[in-house]
């Protein structure tokens, strides 16, 4: 069974009713995706004779190591997605031992061109992991962000229903960059309603029919977004902003981030969640990953200047 399986996730009653979003401005005045480069990107999964010729270099774990537990992800993604957010968090889960499914959500082909021309080839499409007899044990949904790649995503009917039901059964979810803002909270992903009385439960009423909701109290997930749709978390609801500059923001079962330079940190903290700290620490080893603390070791060595630029 999943660790985050609704019978280990906090016992919560989650919101039946999508809610409208103000649009940013980032939203409007859309433009047509940059012409194709001859980039084509597919995936080797674990266990794979490709992916073992390179499992030294990669980071996979060795045959002497015990074998992590299985756990499944779906990565959705569509044209006009981050491709950079795209390709990190299923390379560095992957590099964990998670089994994750690409699925593209374009109806009748998994090849999409992402935000920048790079084209991806997803596993599978769309109607095979929507509907009804489809797959619906994933521990983990991470949503990459770009635009218009994550409208896309979150306007196809059949890839909402997956969403929901994943989100009802209290499993963990991820976005970052545009998905929180567009993928999440119009559809009220960014909340949970509560139970305020005494229930056998000890917690919450277990019940989502409307005649309760009248009773239930809303409470946030803690959250953040890029700066460009940021400003579209929170609505009418009480979500923690103060938690919005933040990298990766981390809430139950919400995993957050902002945008493609924060898709590494992004990615790993989600092998955290699924692995633990050791595996995390595992897998950044030998991809050379800076640490939140580190100190420049030489007069030469370079780091960005984070000095903000003058506007």
């Amino acid at each position: 069974m999943s660790a985050f399986s609704a019978s280990n996730a906090p016992c919560t009653t989650h919101s039946l009713h999508a809610r409208v979003s103000p649009v940013s401005k980032a939203r409007q005045g859309k433009t047509s995706l940059p012409s194709s480069r001859n980039v084509l990107l597919t995936f080797p999964r674990p266990g794979s004779n490709r992916a073992s010729r390179f499992g030294a270099i990669v980071g996979h774990a060795s045959g002497t190591e015990t074998p992590s537990p299985v756990r499944k992800v779906l990565v959705p993604i569509a044209d006009g997605t981050e491709e950079i957010e795209a390709v990190t968090v299923i390379d560095v889960l992957r590099r964990a031992g998670a089994e994750v499914t690409v699925m593209s959500v374009e109806d009748g082909r998994n090849e999409v061109v992402c935000s920048r021309g790079v084209r991806l080839v997803a596993d599978a499409n769309v109607k095979d992991v929507a509907g009804r007899g489809a797959p619906n044990d994933w521990d983990l949904i991470a949503v990459p962000g770009g635009m218009p790649g994550a409208e896309h995503i979150a306007d196809h009917t059949k890839f909402h229903a997956v969403l929901e039901k994943h989100f009802r059964a209290g499993k963990l979810m991820a976005g970052i960059c545009a998905a929180p803002a567009i993928c999440f909270e119009p559809k009220g992903f960014l909340e949970v309603r509560i139970w305020p009385f005494p229930h056998p439960s000890h917690t919450v009423c277990p019940y989502n029919t409307d005649i309760f909701f009248r009773f239930f109290y809303v409470k946030g997930f803690a959250a953040t977004a890029h700066p460009a749709f940021v400003d579209e978390l929170g609505g009418s609801l009480m979500e923690k902003n103060d938690q919005a500059q933040c990298r990766v923001v981390v809430d139950k079962t919400m995993v957050t981030s902002r945008g493609p330079g924060t898709s590494l940190e992004w990615s790993l903290c989600l092998v955290e969640q699924l692995f633990g700290k050791d595996k995390a620490k595992e897998v950044a080893g030998p991809m050379v990953v800076q640490p939140a603390n580190a100190k420049l070791l030489r007069n030469l060595e370079w780091r960005l200047d984070e000095t903000p630029v003058a506007k």
